[in-house]
């Protein structure tokens, strides 16, 4: 900008200049300017009164007139420059710290108390008692039965027996035998080439980052749980029990026959013994149990979860790619000459060993079993069933109550109150110096060359014979104002 602001200055003073110069000329007055440079007069001069001078010379003298020179001055010209000056102020940032404070936490704590109760028990006690019992007996009783038993014997026979008998025959075949011939072959074998080239290569760069997390603060909370437990209880049960037991009674003599009628036999005159089964229900108390619901509350742990903002730095990868030097393997086609192998087929004559069958017949001895039947007396044990009645002892269990002392734990709950430590955040204020660049204008001073063209009288030379009246000067020209 300034150099363009002092190149118009400087295109508008020569401007000015040249149209002085051309306006000076333009004003001379009536006078000409000669070949030889010097200016002569083109008319009569009005100040010299016209007349001719002897010597051909006019009124006005020769030389009379103004001459155009180049004048250069220097102005001073006001630039306004803007600077950008460091400007340094305090600023109040916050800073995160943590300090470490107690807080009190009151939770409750179930203790175990054992305490004495009295209970009553039944204690089951047995009784003997008599009652008879008829069972049967089976009595092995020894019994002589013929049986028929089988005898192996052995006789001897002649029997014909077949084999084939396997000979070696030799035979000559012609075989196909494979002989191994190698052939000269071109092939291209790609030869490997190692190279290092520049590859871009992604780097991942561990970057921290601040994030506030909500971490998990953990508590125990005593919670109330209602348990239902089945507890076995006894109690007394009525049952009827049926027995069963032989009774023998006598009868009296039948009474004696009408006649016409066939007398009784000599057996059945008297009296005579029954035994008949007699059947007997009685009540016995029996001792049953039975599940009885029975509900207690007991106070259980349970974990709480409160979830505290904390500020966490974490390092974040982030890719940048860099130009690593790697190795690069190409291949290159180049031609082998190796030896092929090739196999090549031919016949050979062989002699093979061929085993031929033939059948061969002869006679074997063998001994054939033959069973023979015969009588043998066996003893056998028979049983024989008999009732025998006995008495026999049971023990009858009885159910007795007692009373008997039983220590139960009882839960009884207090409150605890425990001193826990936990991190608290806090902003700290401080000043921190921030430089800032501010804009700044100045005023520059400098010198700037202006030229222009100014138009001088020229003094006329003063001749012999006479003292010529000075000219009046021209009014001077203003001065051109330069142009920014």
């Amino acid at each position: 900008m300034k150099s363009n602001s002092s190149g118009r200055r400087l295109q508008w003073g020569l401007a000015f200049g040249l149209g002085l110069a051309v306006s000076g000329e333009a004003m001379a007055f009536g006078h000409g300017r000669a070949h030889c440079g010097h200016l002569v007069a083109s008319s009569s001069c009005g100040g010299c009164g016209g007349g001719s001078m002897p010597g051909g010379w006019s009124g006005c003298e020769v030389g009379s007139g103004f001459i155009t020179r180049e004048e250069t001055t220097y102005q001073t010209v006001t630039d306004t420059v803007y600077d950008q000056v460091p400007s340094t102020r305090m600023e109040t940032r916050y800073r995160t710290e943590y300090r470490t404070e107690q807080f009190p936490v009151t939770r409750t704590v179930a203790d175990q108390v054992p305490t004495t109760q009295m209970q009553s028990r039944y204690r089951t006690e047995y009784r003997a008692e008599q009652y008879p019992v008829t069972r049967t007996v089976a009595d092995q009783v020894p019994t002589v039965q013929m049986q028929t038993r089988y005898r192996t014997e052995y006789r001897t026979e002649q029997v014909p027996v077949v084999r084939n008998v396997a000979e070696q025959v030799p035979i000559t075949q012609m075989q196909t035998r494979y002989r191994t011939d190698y052939q000269s072959r071109n092939y291209t074998v790609n030869r490997p080439v190692v190279e290092t080239v520049q590859v871009p290569k992604v780097v991942m760069v561990m970057t921290p980052v601040t994030t506030t997390v909500n971490q998990p603060r953990y508590s125990t909370v005593m919670k109330p749980v209602t348990t239902t437990t089945m507890v076995t209880q006894p109690y007394t049960v009525n049952q009827p029990v049926t027995t069963t037991r032989q009774v023998v009674e006598t009868l009296p003599a039948p009474a004696p026959a009408p006649s016409g009628q066939a007398s009784p036999s000599p057996q059945a005159v008297g009296p005579r013994q029954v035994v008949r089964d007699v059947t007997e229900t009685r009540t016995v108390a029996t001792t049953a149990y039975r599940q009885v619901p029975v509900q207690s509350i007991s106070y259980v742990p349970e974990q709480k979860v409160d979830y505290v903002p904390t500020p966490v730095t974490e390092m974040v990868p982030q890719p940048r790619t860099e130009m690593v030097p790697s190795t690069v393997t190409r291949f290159v086609s180049e031609q082998a000459t190796r030896q092929v192998p090739i196999i090549v087929p031919e016949q050979v004559p062989v002699t093979i060993l061929t085993t031929r069958f033939r059948q061969v017949t002869d006679t074997t001895t063998r001994q054939v079993p033959v069973n023979v039947p015969e009588q043998v007396p066996v003893t056998v044990m028979t049983t024989q069933l008999r009732t025998v009645t006995e008495n026999q002892t049971r023990q009858v269990p009885v159910t007795v109550p007692e009373q008997v002392s039983v220590t139960v734990m009882t839960t009884r709950l207090r409150q605890v109150t425990e001193t826990l430590t936990r991190q608290v955040p806090f902003s700290v204020p401080e000043q921190v110096p921030v430089t800032t660049l501010t804009t700044v204008p100045r005023q520059v001073t400098r010198q700037v060359p202006v030229t222009r063209t100014v138009t001088v009288p020229v003094p006329a030379p003063q001749p012999m014979y006479a003292s010529p009246a000075p000219a009046p000067a021209p009014a001077p020209f203003p001065a051109p104002t330069p142009q920014r």
